[in-house]
C-alpha cells in the first residue's frame, strides 16, 4: 500500500482534536496549484488520506478488523506529522489504561506509527501512543527489538464521539534519513483493539511469514527536507544520601552532570555521558549461586541499554562487566595482624560514549568506549587500626565496535571486535568476529552463522610454571544453523563449537566453554483461529553436548514443546523432556580432571495464562525434575497476578516456590598442603526456595507515576551426607565432616536478600524529568537451615538495614526547538 504526505503550511496543534485545516480541508489542500516547496497535488484526496480497514495479524490472521481507520500525514522543516481517527462504534469501551512511558498499551488501545526511513525493508522507528496518552518508541529490524531506545516527540489523544483520535509530531531529530529530493520510506501503521484482542495493520503483516519490517508499505510525498542538526543536550544535578542503621554517619554526595546526543550527518548520533549518574537504576536480584557458572544480571543504566542493539550478538557484549570490579585482591597482600576492611566489587565509571547509526545504503555501525577509575582494597591493622590502601583494578579502557550491511531479502553480514586495555601488568584481551544472517527470496529458508576469535595478553609474572608460560592464549567459536522459519511446518539445525581456551568474558558474557553443542527441532503452527483456539504451535527437538577437550560425550536430550491461545484469550504452554542414558557434568566439580556421572532424567512443566484484558489476571506454572537413580526430585511452583484497581493503579504479585530434594551438589575441595587436589567433595543437599515479588503503579498522568517494589529472596541449603568424587564420576563414601569451630555446618546455608524502593517521576517538560527514589536493603547469611519461616524474618531484621536517598533533575536542550523558538520571535 501507498499513501502520501503533503506540507503543511503551518504545523498542527498536537491536542487530539483533528479541527486543523491540514487535516478537516484535505481537498482544499489538494485543489491548490502548488505548494511552497513547489510540489504539485493531483486533486485526488485518496493519494493523501487512507480510510479503510486494516488487516488483522491476530486473533484472525489476514482478516479485516473489526473497526475502520483514517490515517493522514503531513509535514514541514521540523517535523512528520500523523493524524488518525480510530473509529470504534462504542467509544465508552475502548481501553485507557494507563502506565509508565514505554509501557506499551498496558491492556489500553494503541495506535503505532512505523517509519523505515532509508526503506531498506529491515529497520524501523515505531512510535506508539495509548488510548490513554501514554507514549512508547522502540527500534525494530534485523538486530531484534530495542525496545530501551527513546526520544522525545508529541502526542496527543482524545476520546470522541465516532472512536478515539490521535495526533503526532516526530522531529526529524528523532529519525535518521537520506538527504535527498524526495523521501521514500517505507511505513506501517497497527491499531490494537484491547477489548477484542485484535492487533491489525495498515499494510498487512502475515503471521505466516518470517520478518516484519518487509511487510511495510511506502510514504511518499515529501520533499526537499533537509536532515536537520541533531542536538541536544541533558544537564542535570543529583544528591544522593546513603545510611546505614545503627550509625550516625550519612554519606552525602552532591554531583552534576550532562548527556549530550550530536548528529553526525544524517545516519549516525554520537552519545556521550559526562559523569554518568546511575544512583536510581533497580536493584540487581542477588541470588545465592550454587552453580559452576556466573550469574547474569540485568542491565538498568539508560546509557548502556539505549541504542545498543548493534552490539547485543552472540554474547560479546556484556555492559555489565563495564564497572564492574575485574579482580579479587588475595590474601597475600596481608601482613602479621592485618584484614581486609573492605573490597571493592565496582570500578567507578569516568565517562562513557557510543556512536551508533546506519546509512541509506543499509550500513549498520556501533562504536562504544568507556573508561573505569582505579579501585582500591582498605587494608586495616588490628592492633593499631591503621589502614592502607591496595590497588586491585587498574584504569581500564573498554571498546568495541559493530558493523553490520543489510542485504536484500532481511538478510545482513556483519564483523564485531572488543578491546579491553589495563596496561603493563594486568591482561589485556580482543575478540574480533564476524557473522552473517541470509534469507531467500520469499523469506521461507534461512542461514547462519558467526565466528570468533579470543586473544587473551597475560603480563609475564602470571604465567604459572616455565611450561606453561604464553604470554598470548587463542580460543575460538564457530556457531552455523539453517532451516526453514515460515509456513505452517518450520525446522531449525545446528552446531555450536567453543574451544577451551575461547575466553570473551572481559567485555562479554559466556557461561562456559569447551564445548561442541548441535540442537535440530521442527515445529507444527496454525496462526488461523477455529471454534476452540486462536493460533497455536507445536515443537519437537533433540539436543547432544559434547566436550571439545578432550572429545568427549557430554549429554543428550529429547524434548516436546507446544503453545496455545484460546478464543477467550488463555493460554497455555508445556514442556516435556527426556535426558536418558549416562551424563556427564564436567563444570561442576570445579576441577580439572574431575567428572560428575549423571544417570537418565526427565522434567516437564505446564504453564497457564488467564486474559490479561480483565481486571484481575493470573499466570500459573508448575515443573518437576527427576533422577530416579539417587531418588532425586525437584519440584517448582509460581504464581502470578495482577489486579486494575483502575486505569490508574496496577497491583502486581508473584510467588514462586522450589524444593530440590536429594540433589547431589559440590561442597568444596580438600588440597594438602602442596596445593594438591586430594578430594572433590559433594553433598547429598535439600535445597529450598522461596522469592516474593510484589510491584504497584499510580499513574497520576502519561508524565507522572510513583512505584513501589518489594523483593524478598530467601534460600536454604541443607546437607545430609559427604561423598568423594572419584575421575570416573562416581560417588563414594567420604570421612568429610563439615562442622566448623563454631560446632556449625558451614556448608548448610541459610540466605536471604530484601528490597524495597519507591520512585517518584514528572516529565515536567518534553524530556525533562525530576525524579526522586528511596531504597531499602538488607540481607543475611547464616548457618541456620533449619530455621522456620518466621524464624528466619527474625534473624533477617536484625540486620543492619541500608537506606538510600537520591533526588535527580534534569533539562532536556534541543537545538531545532530552540532555534524554532528565535525565529518565530
Amino acid at each position: 500500500m501507498n499513501i502520501h504526505a503533503w506540507a503543511a503550511s503551518e504545523s498542527p496543534k498536537i491536542d487530539g482534536v483533528l479541527d486543523d485545516e491540514i487535516w478537516s480541508d484535505p481537498l482544499h489542500m489538494s485543489n491548490l496549484t502548488a505548494s511552497s516547496n513547489n510540489t504539485l497535488y493531483n486533486g485526488d484526496p485518496a493519494k493523501y488520506i487512507s480510510e479503510g480497514y486494516f488487516t488483522q495479524n491476530s486473533p484472525h490472521n489476514n482478516q479485516a478488523s473489526a473497526f475502520k481507520t483514517r490515517v493522514q500525514i503531513a509535514y514541514d522543516d521540523y517535523a512528520i506529522y500523523v493524524a488518525a481517527q480510530l473509529y470504534d462504534p462504542a467509544p465508552d469501551s475502548i481501553r485507557t489504561n494507563m502506565g509508565a512511558r514505554d509501557s506499551g498499551g498496558n491492556g489500553a488501545d494503541v495506535f503505532v506509527a512505523s517509519f523505515d526511513t532509508y526503506n531498506t525493508k529491515q529497520d524501523a522507528f515505531e512510535f506508539v501512543v495509548s488510548a490513554s496518552g501514554v507514549q512508547s518508541d522502540r527500534k525494530r529490524g534485523t538486530s531484534g527489538w530495542d525496545g530501551n531506545w527513546n526520544e522525545v516527540w508529541s502526542s496527543a489523544v482524545k476520546i470522541n464521539d465516532e472512536g478515539w483520535a490521535v495526533e503526532m509530531a516526530i522531529p526529524y531529530r528523532a529519525l535518521r534519513m537520506p538527504n535527498s529530493k524526495e523521501q521514500i520510506w517505507g511505513l506501517n501503521f497497527a491499531r490494537g483493539i484491547s477489548r477484542k484482542g485484535e492487533t491489525s495493520y495498515w499494510n498487512p503483516v502475515d503471521a505466516n511469514k518470517s520478518g516484519y519490517v518487509n511487510q511495510f508499505g511506502t510514504l511518499r510525498g515529501i520533499y526537499d527536507v533537509k536532515p536537520p542538526l541533531r542536538l541536544t543536550l541533558s544537564p542535570y544535578i543529583s544528591n544522593v544520601m546513603i545510611g546505614k542503621q545503627g550509625s550516625s554517619k550519612v554519606a552525602n554526595t552532591f554531583s552534576g552532570g550532562a548527556d549530550l546526543k550530536l548528529g553526525l550527518g544524517q545516519s549516525f548520533t554520537l552519545d556521550v555521558s559526562l559523569v554518568p549518574d546511575f544512583s536510581q537504576v533497580q536493584a540487581d536480584n542477588d541470588v545465592l549461586n550454587l552453580s559452576a557458572f556466573e550469574v547474569r544480571f540485568g542491565e538498568f543504566r539508560n546509557f548502556f541499554t539505549q541504542g545498543t542493539n548493534i552490539f547485543n550478538k552472540y554474547g560479546q557484549f556484556y555492559s555489565r562487566r563495564i564497572g564492574q570490579s575485574h579482580h579479587s585482591v588475595s590474601d597475600d597482600h596481608l601482613e602479621e595482624h592485618e584484614e581486609f576492611a573492605y573490597k571493592p566489587t565496582e570500578a567507578p565509571l569516568v565517562n562513557s560514549i557510543k556512536l551508533t547509526g546506519i546509512t541509506e545504503k543499509g550500513l549498520g555501525v556501533g562504536v562504544l568506549n568507556s573508561i573505569t577509575n582505579e579501585s582500591f582494597a582498605i587494608i586495616e591493622d588490628t592492633l593499631s587500626g591503621d589502614t592502607r590502601e591496595v590497588k586491585v583494578d587498574p584504569v581500564t579502557n573498554f571498546n568495541m565496535i559493530s558493523i553490520e550491511q543489510s542485504l536484500p531479502n532481511n538478510s545482513r553480514i556483519g564483523i564485531m571486535n572488543t578491546n579491553v586495555m589495563r596496561g603493563a601488568g594486568y591482561k589485556n584481551s580482543n575478540v574480533t568476529s564476524g557473522e552473517f544472517n541470509l534469507f531467500d527470496r520469499t523469506n521461507t529458508f534461512r542461514i547462519r552463522g558467526f565466528g570468533g576469535l579470543s586473544q587473551e595478553y597475560h603480563p609475564y609474572e602470571d604465567n604459572g610454571s616455565a611450561e606453561d608460560q604464553k604470554l598470548t592464549t587463542l580460543g575460538h567459536r564457530i556457531d552455523a544453523g539453517g532451516g526453514k522459519v515460515s509456513g505452517k511446518w518450520r525446522f531449525w539445525t545446528s552446531t555450536n563449537i567453543e574451544t577451551d581456551t575461547y575466553n570473551p568474558n572481559d567485555l562479554g558474557f559466556n557461561g562456559s566453554n569447551n564445548a561442541i553443542n548441535t540442537h535440530a527441532d521442527v515445529s507444527y503452527n496454525i496462526f488461523e483461529p477455529n471454534a476452540f483456539y486462536q493460533r497455536f504451535w507445536l515443537k519437537v527437538g533433540m539436543k547432544e553436548n559434547w566436550l571439545y577437550n578432550p572429545r568427549t560425550f557430554i549429554s543428550r536430550r529429547m524434548w516436546t514443546d507446544g503453545w496455545m491461545q484460546f478464543n477467550n484469550l488463555w493460554s497455555v504452554y508445556y514442556d516435556f523432556s527426556v535426558q536418558p542414558g549416562l551424563s556427564y557434568d564436567y563444570f561442576g566439580p570445579r576441577e580439572d580432571g574431575y567428572r560428575f556421572k549423571q544417570y537418565s532424567s526427565n522434567w516437564g512443566g505446564l504453564t497457564i495464562n488467564t486474559d490479561g484484558r480483565q481486571k484481575y489476571s493470573v499466570s500459573f506454572r508448575t515443573s518437576y525434575w527427576q533422577r530416579q537413580k539417587f531418588n532425586q526430585f525437584d519440584t517448582y511452583y509460581r504464581y502470578g497476578q495482577t489486579f486494575r484497581a483502575s486505569d490508574k493503579w496496577d497491583i502486581n504479585h508473584s510467588i514462586s516456590w522450589n524444593n530440590k530434594q536429594n540433589e547431589k551438589g559440590y561442597a568444596t575441595t580438600v588440597k594438602d598442603e602442596n596445593d594438591e587436589v586430594e578430594n572433590v567433595i559433594y553433598g547429598d543437599r535439600n535445597v529450598t526456595t522461596l522469592e516474593n515479588n510484589f510491584w504497584t503503579q499510580y499513574t497520576f498522568s502519561p508524565k507522572m507515576f510513583v512505584k513501589f517494589r518489594l523483593r524478598h529472596y530467601w534460600r536454604q541449603v541443607a546437607y545430609s551426607d559427604f561423598f568423594n568424587l572419584t575421575k570416573e564420576g562416581d560417588l563414594t563414601d567420604s570421612n568429610y565432616s563439615d562442622i566448623n569451630e563454631d560446632g556449625e555446618k558451614e556448608h548448610d546455608a541459610n540466605f536471604n536478600t530484601f528490597n524495597m524502593e519507591l520512585s517518584y517521576s514528572w516529565e515536567f517538560l518534553p524530556g525533562s524529568f525530576f525524579t526522586a527514589m528511596w531504597r531499602n536493603q538488607l540481607g543475611s547469611s547464616s548457618h541456620n537451615s533449619h530455621y522456620g519461616f518466621n524464624e528466619n524474618i527474625n534473624e533477617m531484621w536484625k540486620e543492619a538495614q541500608v537506606n538510600t536517598v537520591s533526588v535527580r533533575l534534569m533539562y532536556f536542550l534541543d537545538y531545532q526547538q530552540v532555534k524554532k523558538g528565535f525565529s518565530r520571535n
